[in-house]
C-alpha cells in the first residue's frame, strides 16, 4: 500500500493508481469500491471544454476526478450521501492536487434543491444504484449497499434531480444496468430529458448486455436516437478487448 507524505491512508483502506489519468484514489477495503462502468461512464461522457459538471452519487470520487483531469478547465463537484465516502474523496483529491477545482458535497438526490439553485450545471454525470431493495442476496455491508441499491433514494429521484441541476439544452450521462434500460428512458423522458445516445454494454461477444450507457438533453426533442454498436469488455477471461483496454488505459 502506497502511502501519501501529507495524508493518512488508513489501515482499512487502499490507495489506488490509475495510470491513464495519474489518479490516486483511495478506496476502503472492505467497502464499496469502484469498477469498471465507472471508468467506461467516464470515458463515455461528451464533456464539454469549461462549466461546472456535476457527479451524482460520486462514491470515492473516482468519475469526479477523472472529469477533472481531462478538462482541465472544469470545475467539477461530486455529492454523495455516505459520508465516508465523502471524506475519502476529499483526501483523494488533495493528494491529486485537484482540490481547486473539485469538491465534493455530503447530500441525497432529494435535497439537492437545498444546496443548489436551479440550472446551476453544465453537464451532469452519474453511476447510481442499479437495483431496487429486494434484488438478489443484499450485501451485508452498509457501505456496498446504499452503492448497489435504491435504499436512500430511487430512480426517479435521480432523474428529477438531474432536470433540476442541468441547464437547458445541456447534456448528462448515465450508466445503469441493462436490464432496467426501460425504466431509465422512461424516467428520463418523464422528467423532458431525451435520451440522445445509447450504448450496450457486454461482458462477452456472446453473452447480453450488462450495462447500458445512455447521453440525453434536457429539453430535447424526440428524434433520432444514436445506437452506438456494442461495447464488448472481454474478448476470454481475464483479457480486456483492445478498446476497452484503450478506454481504461491497460495494456493487453
Amino acid at each position: 500500500m502506497e502511502k501519501s507524505s501529507s495524508l493518512k491512508i488508513y489501515p482499512d483502506e487502499t490507495l489506488d493508481y490509475l495510470r491513464k489519468w495519474d489518479l490516486k484514489v483511495i478506496q476502503g477495503k472492505r467497502g464499496y469500491r469502484f469498477s469498471i462502468d465507472s471508468l467506461l461512464l467516464a470515458e463515455f461522457a461528451r464533456l464539454p471544454e469549461r462549466g461546472v459538471v456535476c457527479d451524482l452519487g460520486a462514491g470515492c470520487g473516482v468519475i469526479t476526478m477523472i472529469v477533472a483531469r481531462k478538462k482541465p478547465r472544469l470545475s467539477v463537484v461530486g455529492i454523495d450521501v455516505q459520508e465516508v465516502m465523502i471524506e475519502r474523496a476529499k483526501r483523494s483529491a488533495e493528494i491529486n492536487a485537484l482540490s481547486n477545482r473539485v469538491c465534493f458535497v455530503k447530500a441525497n438526490y432529494k435535497d439537492v434543491k437545498d444546496l443548489f439553485g436551479a440550472e446551476s450545471f453544465d453537464y451532469v454525470i452519474t453511476n447510481p444504484p442499479y437495483w431496487k431493495p429486494g434484488k438478489g442476496r443484499m450485501v451485508k455491508e452498509r457501505e456496498k449497499a446504499v452503492a448497489r441499491y435504491e435504499l436512500e433514494a430511487d430512480l426517479n429521484d435521480l432523474i428529477k434531480a438531474i432536470f433540476y441541476l442541468l441547464k437547458y439544452r445541456r447534456r448528462c450521462s448515465i450508466i445503469y444496468a441493462a436490464e432496467r434500460t426501460t425504466d431509465l428512458i422512461s424516467s428520463l423522458r418523464h422528467f423532458s430529458l431525451e435520451p440522445k445516445r445509447i450504448r450496450f454494454v457486454h461482458p462477452y461477444v456472446d453473452k447480453k448486455a450488462q450495462f447500458v450507457l445512455v447521453e440525453a438533453i434536457k429539453g430535447g426533442k424526440e428524434g433520432t436516437l444514436d445506437v452506438e454498436p456494442p461495447l464488448v469488455i472481454y474478448k476470454e477471461k481475464n483479457v480486456y478487448t483492445k478498446e476497452v483496454a484503450s478506454m481504461i488505459g491497460v495494456k493487453v
